[in-house]
Order: structure tokens, then C-alpha cells, then sequence
């Protein structure tokens, strides 16, 4: 039954973000308003219309946190062709760096590859909070608990829109009325407002909604399912509450004395424990009301439904299912451990995300290629940072060092049989780096003659691709038709297991799936995170659990004993008491986001908001040479690029027009 509801949920959501027909409402004219709430079936094209505002989170294209994070990387001329004008912005400013005087990304005022003008989207909310009320004219053939949890879900888009803007560009103007259209002077010039402040608004707006939302049970599977619901809101309220503690804001002394035009400091000083205990509760809160809806970690029983044909809910393997749950967490639709999700189309990101085998490449003759787009490519530096099948990192495990594996990581060898059972095709030369690895780092990476679950291959002869020049996803028809994977890696993570291509031609034969905005496991994460910072290992939260279980429980999916158990098992004598200290365990929550979230788009916030970028892009992002034509010419180390960052660019510029229009806002540190 709960599958049935969650399909209808992705209905919804569908109409919400891709039918024009919700979008015929338009806020700037007063008898279109007098239209928009004369009714409850007016009404309601208008909160679809608040929907319509929410960014996009599965366009490669116009979404900063899958493709200008530095953890997937794409060569700015591949393109077909080599066209520079068809460049996503993303790629563009991760390449390029970031300007005042034309800002990619600019959300600010929805341009330069922005999906939304965020503050238009606020604008309509505004319309809507002013307009519903019965007493303000609005529709009177609706009852007052409809109208309620109207206003609570509009509250709630209106603070997510604050949050998505405050995570962006930190002080934000408070806009919280319409402001008419024909407004001059003094009506417009809005002052940018102190981080707390901020912070303090979208949490209130929230806490306002979530008194009014409902809950998963109490919404009409037939007609409400994708909307709002309290723990989704929560879920944002943590966010929100997590990344004001974050070290971004707190205890950040390069924003010391920044001051607005009125000479009120934009940024608070010095370290705050409250903030992390604020946020700690908050998290628990989320995380609470996430297991009363029912929400838990997918563990797979069918290891896709069919999508490997061979394997099955009776003979599936320890190290099958482990890797097929992580994939099926993101890429199954609407599964238990989604909080909240979106119905965006995906093609695009699982053609960019999915391999090429040898012999549909040669398919290619005649078809046009439509769909080659091998492009989506982790880079070498993400590729490290996946654990050990030991579950530390490859630099801290005794076995990596006292076998000299970290040393020579980059020299190949051929696989032995506990690789080609699972990992790698048998016969297949790869990089040490690929051996010995967790098993989220085979389920997250496809990697060159590595094995590529799903796509309707048996597991005893499957898929695997191949990145030299010439063959399969390799750099073969680059020239001509663009796309090709920069790095010598792939995203398997994104595509859906059961994702493919057609026998006879390039075309891709794709699996549709509810892309993750927030999953249980990142709320787990988060919570982790508040309690070490909070108070240490030993902190406990409402449960009496620490940091160490959530962190556990998510490692048990992927088959990793405890990170306790594993640093004193495995780790070299320097590391073995790591997770024993706040700072320790710190590295260690940042290194499970990385690993357990790769690829999902919070790599570009999470690297912001810990104030890590200078470490993380001031150093050059790696991968293997994509022109090598074997395999001793590919697994050459090669430099992709070369990153600059500096303080200024955990935050975004505004645009210098933008400042001159509005003499009240000033620019962000350092631009």
C-alpha cells in the first residue's frame, strides 16, 4: 500500500515542477489576484504555483551541487563539437572561479544558470500568505483546517527559498510582505539582515508550519501525496539550525566586523556551543519524527527487481545486497528512507551518470548518437577519499601501508578471485586504487573494468566499462559529438540499476526515480555531527544514543563493522585512538558525508559551510589520462585543474548592478 501512495506522490510532484498549466497565475496583476482567490480551485493553481518556485536539485546543468562542487568534474569543451557557448555555468565557475560583475549561478536574480529567481518565488509566496485568509479576501468554499495547512505549506516553501538563498549568500534581506509593484525609493532598498536573525526567521516560519502540516498518515494518498509534511519541515529546520553552527558562521573570524550600511555586524562572533546544541535538537527532533513516519534505511531484499537476473531474494550475497541498497536508497522511487524527494526528470543526469559498453559503442554507425553523454566523471581526489574495505580511510589502514597498496595505488595489476566474484571483470588490468575498497566506494564509483551491477546483466557475466581511448565509454567520438568522462570515472551511483542501452543503437533505455533532497542517512549524519559537536563522543541525545551509533548504523548497510571496532582493529598505530576525540571524530562525520553522500549534491555545501574549500580546491583535482589508448598510456596521473579559492568564495557574489539598484545591500566579504 505504501509503495501505491508514494507513486501518487511522484505525480504530484511532477505536475508541480513541470506543468505549465500551474503556472497561469501570475502575482503582478490585481485582477489576475482577484481571479487567483475567488475560489479553493483558484487557490490551489496558486500554491501549485509557491511549488513551481523550488530550484532544481537533479539538473546537471543549473545545479551547483552536483556539477561545481569539484567532486564530479566535466571538461568545459565537452561539448559536441567543442561548442563553448553550450557550457553549464556550473562547470563554468568551478572552472573559472566567480565574479561580481557577472555572477554564474546567480539565484540572487535568477540568471547565468539559475533555475529560479529565488526572490520571486518568495514574492509569490507573500501573495498567497495575504491572500487566503478569508478575512483578506480569500476563497470561502474551503474549510479552515484546509486553509491551515495551506498556509503552513507555503510557510514552509517561503523558509526553504530564505534557507536556499542564506546557504548561498549568508546575511540575506527579510522580505516578508508584498511589496507593490509600482514601489519606489526607500519601498525597495531592502538591508541585508544579521545571520541570527536569518537564521531566527526560518526556523520561526517553520516551527509556525509544522504546527499545522501533517503528518505522512494524515495526508489523502489520492490527492496530497509530495506535499509538505512535518518532518519534512523539521528536516529543514535542522539544515538550517546545522549550518548556522557550522564554522562558516560560527567562530569565524575572516567575517569579523563586516558591518551594513547602517553599521550592524552582518556576522556573529566568536565560538557558540549553543548554536550546535540548538541544532542538536532540532536534528533530533528531525530525526524522530522521521521513524514515526515510518522512514528507515533501505536494506534491499530483491537486489533491483529483476535488474541482475541472475541474483535474487534467496541467493543474493552479503556484498550484492550491500551495494545495490545504497544504489536503490537514491534511485529507487519513493523508497522508505526518502524524507523528501523530487520527480525531476533524471535522463539527463543518468546519461551523463551511465557507461557505454564496447559493443554498444559500436552501435553508434547510423544512430545519430543521441545518446552519448558519458560525461558525469568523479574525480581521482573523491575516488581516495572512500574507505578501505577495512571502513577507514586508505592513508590511516595498517594492511594498505604494511602491504605497500597506499604506496603504489596507482600502479595496476589484474584482480584475484575475491575481486572478479564481485568488484572487477575477470581479466580486466586496473589500478591498485581499485582493489581492497569499501563497498560503497563499488557501489558509488564505476571505474575502468569495473564490474557495473544491473542494467539487465547477469551478475556471473556482467557489464563493466572501459575508459582508454577508443573503447567503450573512453575519449572515442569526443570530437565529434562531445561528452566523454574527463576523469576516467563514472557516477554509477546515479544511474538506476536497471538503466541501459537499446541492443542496436546508441539510445538510452532509462529508469525513472524521485531524485533525494534529504534521506534518512543524511539526517542520521547530521545528528551525528551535532552531538560530537555538541559534546563529544560521549554525547547522547533524546535516546541515549550517541554519535557512534548513527554513524554505525549506516555502516552496517555497506558492510563495515563499527567506527570504534574498525580504527582499533585496522588503523595504523598513529590513528588508532582518532575516534576517541571531538577532533577526531570530527574528520571522521566529515569523511561518512563524503562517502555515504557522494555524488547526491551536498559535497559543494558541506565543503563550505566546515570552512575546508582552501584545503579541499587549492590543490590539483586529479584524474587519469583519457587519451590513453592502454592501459599503461590511461593510468597515467594527470592533472584536470587547477582550482584557486580564497575566503571569499564560500559565499556568492552579488551582482554589481544589483548593488546599484539597491544602495542599502552591500557586497560579500572579499568581492
Amino acid at each position: 500500500m505504501k509503495r501505491i501512495i508514494f507513486i501518487s506522490m511522484g505525480v504530484l510532484i511532477m505536475a508541480l515542477s513541470g506543468c505549465n498549466k500551474y503556472l497561469d497565475i501570475l502575482p503582478d496583476d490585481k485582477p489576475v489576484l482577484e481571479d487567483a482567490f475567488k475560489d479553493r480551485f483558484n487557490a490551489e493553481k496558486y500554491l501549485f504555483t509557491c511549488y513551481s518556485a523550488l530550484p532544481n536539485v537533479a539538473n546537471p546543468d543549473n545545479t551547483l551541487g552536483l556539477t561545481a562542487g569539484g567532486d564530479v568534474v566535466s571538461d568545459p569543451r565537452n561539448m559536441p563539437g567543442g561548442n563553448p557557448a553550450n557550457v553549464p555555468n556550473t562547470v563554468l565557475l568551478f572552472f573559472n572561479g566567480n565574479n561580481a560583475v557577472r555572477p554564474y549561478m546567480n539565484f540572487w536574480d535568477g540568471k547565468n544558470g539559475a533555475s529560479r529567481n529565488i526572490w520571486q518565488g518568495i514574492r509569490n509566496c507573500n501573495v498567497f500568505l495575504e491572500h487566503i485568509k478569508l478575512e483578506d479576501g480569500g476563497p470561502r468554499d474551503m474549510d479552515e483546517m484546509e486553509r491551515a495547512k495551506w498556509i503552513a505549506e507555503v510557510k514552509t516553501i517561503k523558509a526553504y527559498l530564505n534557507f536556499y538563498l542564506f546557504q548561498l549568500y549568508g546575511p540575506i534581506p527579510i522580505v516578508d510582505k508584498v511589496i507593490p509593484i509600482a514601489a519606489k525609493g526607500e519601498e525597495l532598498d531592502f538591508h541585508r539582515e544579521p545571520v541570527d536573525k536569518v537564521t531566527d526567521y526560518i526556523v520561526n516560519l517553520l516551527d509556525e508550519a509544522i504546527e499545522a502540516l501533517p503528518t505522512t498518515a494524515e495526508l489523502d494518498p489520492s490527492t496530497e501525496y509530495g506535499r509538505f509534511t512535518k518532518t519534512i519541515a523539521r528536516s529543514i529546520k535542522a539544515k538550517t539550525l546545522v549550518l548556522a553552527a557550522s564554522p562558516i558562521f560560527n567562530n569565524n573570524n575572516y567575517y569579523t566586523g563586516f558591518k551594513d550600511k547602517r553599521g550592524i555586524d552582518l556576522f556573529p562572533v566568536g565560538d557558540s556551543k549553543q548554536r550546535w546544541e540548538r541544532a542538536l535538537l532540532a536534528c533530533d527532533e528531525a530525526v524522530r519524527s522521521a521513524e514515526e513516519d515510518g522512514n528507515h534505511l533501505l536494506i534491499t531484499t530483491d537486489a533491483g527487481a529483476g535488474a541482475i537476473p541472475d541474483v535474487n531474494t534467496t541467493n543474493i550475497s552479503p556484498e550484492t545486497k550491500a551495494m545495490v541498497s545504497l544504489r536503490q536508497a537514491v534511485t529507487s522511487p519513493w523508497n522508505p528512507e526518502l524524507i523528501w524527494a523530487t520527480n525531476e526528470a533524471t535522463r539527463q543526469l543518468q546519461r551523463f551518470s551511465s557507461m557505454l559498453s564496447n559493443s554498444e559503442w559500436e552501435n553508434i554507425a547510423g544512430s545519430g548518437a543521441p545518446d552519448i553523454g558519458q560525461r558525469h566523471s568523479p574525480t581521482l581526489n573523491i575516488v581516495e577519499s572512500f574507505y578501505s574495505s577495512n571502513g577507514v580511510p586508505i592513508e590511516e589502514d595498517q594492511e594498505w601501508e604494511t602491504n605497500g597498496w597506499y604506496q603504489n595505488r596507482y600502479t595496476t595489476q589484474l584482480p584475484d578471485e575475491n575481486h572478479t566474484k564481485y568488484f572487477i571483470k575477470s581479466g580486466q588490468e586496473t589500478a591498485l586504487l581499485h582493489h581492497h575498497r569499501s563497498l560503497r566506494f563499488y557501489a558509488s564509483v564505476g571505474f575502468d573494468g569495473g564490474i557495473w551491477e544491473g542494467r539487465s546483466q547477469q551478475l556471473s557475466n556482467p557489464a563493466f566499462p572501459n575508459f582508454m581511448r577508443h573503447m567503450g565509454s573512453g575519449f572515442k567520438y569526443g570530437e565529434t559529438y562531445g561528452y566523454y568522462p574527463l576523469s576516467g570515472y563514472l557516477a554509477k551511483k546515479l544511474t538506476h540499476l536497471k538503466t541501459t542501452y537499446t541492443a542496436t543503437r546508441v539510445e538510452l533505455v532509462y529508469e525513472r526515480y524521485s531524485f533525494p533532497i534529504i534521506r534518512l542517512a543524511d539526517l542520521y549524519l547530521l545528528l551525528a555531527e551535532s552531538l560530537n559537536e555538541a559534546g563529544g563522543p560521549g554525547k547522547t541525545d533524546s535516546r541515549g544514543n550517541n554519535a557512534y551509533y548513527y554513524l554505525d548504523q549506516i555502516r552496517q548497510r555497506s558492510g563495515m563493522e563499527g567506527v570504534v571496532v574498525s580504527w582499533a582493529k585496522y588503523a595504523s598505530p598513529a590513528f588508532k585512538s582518532k575516534p576517541e576525540s571531538q577532533a577526531g571524530l570530527r574528520k571522521i562525520v566529515q569523511q561518512e558525508r563524503i562517502n555515504e553522500l557522494a555524488f547526491e549534491g551536498h559535497y559543494y555545501y558541506d565543503v563550505r559551510r566546515w570552512l575546508i574549500g582552501e584545503l579541499v580546491y587549492n590543490k590539483p583535482i586529479m584524474g587519469w589520462n583519457k587519451e590513453g589508448e592502454n592501459k599503461k598510456d590511461f593510468f597515467t596521473l594527470k592533472v584536470l585543474v587547477q582550482p584557486r579559492f580564497s575566503m571569499k568564495d564560500y559565499l556568492m557574489p552579488i551582482e554589481t548592478n544589483t548593488l546599484l539598484q539597491n544602495r542599502n545591500l552591500v557586497q560579500n566579504p572579499g568581492w
